[in-house]
């Protein structure tokens, strides 16, 4: 689901400066993958998101005045942990879970509609992050993730053709304790159709309350610290991915619902105690994708129904075990 969002290091970014040991015998130094006062890292994740009411209409029907959602919620689950943790190599697995419920009124006669009311959309899946220094200015990255993606009640209709694949590579520069520059390339399905896109990697400290952290196009925010404990950030994501449709109603023998948002948003982190922090974050919903194609990966030309979804603000809270 992302392009990168990794949480591997439990340590301040290490000062830039190179030593002997005792021996005369130089030692090599490798630079970390965190900024002076970045938003910390997450190892394990427990959230719920609220989205207000929106209204899904059949743009090919204009004589359709839509189904309205009363609202959309769900419970949004995330675990990572390192696995490999040196100097030279850092590497960390994870896990994740996403539902979404539609509120809505199952008596009315459109097939996705009553489908997304009846089921909801479920995302099950597995990531990989691999951070590797060469010394202490270059880098890469690189993640990978799998995720299981379906409209259904039941585990059963689960198949290897509701699983999307993800991955990014990236290659960096850390200029300082304070900065880091990257580029790279992504297949990704955040606006819920395959795309392949190039990556923007940069991340920003300018003083002790300002920064900015980006991964564009997927994601972007300025950064203002308030203190050690607390921090406010602006900006926006773009989320969404690939669903298998099981169902008797839509006139095809494969269907695939691609669902892509763009949510330019709030967030208010702060500590609660030890490593335990809170999350909030509020703003718009912007639909970027609601539509039914006919086969896996399938392009515009492959569409068979097109929707438009009005546009709700939404309310995200999340508890978060961090590394700081």
């Amino acid at each position: 689901m992302a392009f990168v969002g990794y949480t591997q290091d439990t340590t301040k970014p290490a000062p830039s400066f190179s030593f002997e040991d005792v021996d005369n015998t130089p030692v090599k130094l490798y630079c970390n993958q965190k900024i002076l006062n970045q938003t910390p890292n997450r190892f394990i994740s427990i959230g719920y998101e609220f989205q207000a009411a929106s209204t899904l209409k059949n743009s090919s029907n204009t004589a359709n005045n839509g189904q309205t959602f009363q609202s959309m919620q769900g419970l949004r689950l995330n675990v990572n942990t390192p696995i490999v943790s040196t100097n030279q190599l850092i590497v960390s697995v994870g896990a994740q879970y996403a539902r979404t419920s539609f509120a809505g009124n199952q008596s009315i006669n459109y097939p996705l509609y009553t489908d997304l009311v009846a089921n909801g959309v479920h995302t099950s899946g597995i990531n990989a992050t691999i951070f590797k220094p060469f010394n202490q200015k270059n880098f890469f990255i690189f993640q990978a993730s799998a995720d299981a993606n379906w409209l259904s009640s039941s585990l059963k209709q689960i198949n290897f053709k509701a699983t999307t694949f993800s991955a990014t590579a990236i290659y960096g520069w850390k200029k300082s304790d304070n900065e880091m520059l990257g580029i790279g390339v992504a297949r990704t399905y955040r606006l819920g159709r395959l795309i392949h896109v190039p990556v923007l990697l940069y991340n920003k400290t300018y003083n002790d309350k300002w920064g900015v952290e980006a991964t564009f196009p997927a994601k972007a925010h300025v950064r203002r610290n308030i203190n050690a404990k607390s921090l406010l950030q602006f900006g926006y994501e773009l989320e969404g991915n690939q669903y298998a449709l099981y169902t008797n109603n839509i006139n095809a023998k494969e269907a695939y619902l691609q669902r892509g948002e763009i949510k330019p948003r709030f967030i208010y982190e702060r500590s609660l105690f030890g490593f335990w922090w809170l999350s909030v974050q509020t703003g718009l919903r912007i639909n970027g994708r609601m539509n039914v194609v006919d086969r896996y990966n399938g392009k515009e030309t492959n569409q068979i129904i097109t929707n438009t979804l009005t546009n709700p603000f939404y309310f995200n809270i999340s508890i978060n075990l961090v590394s700081l």
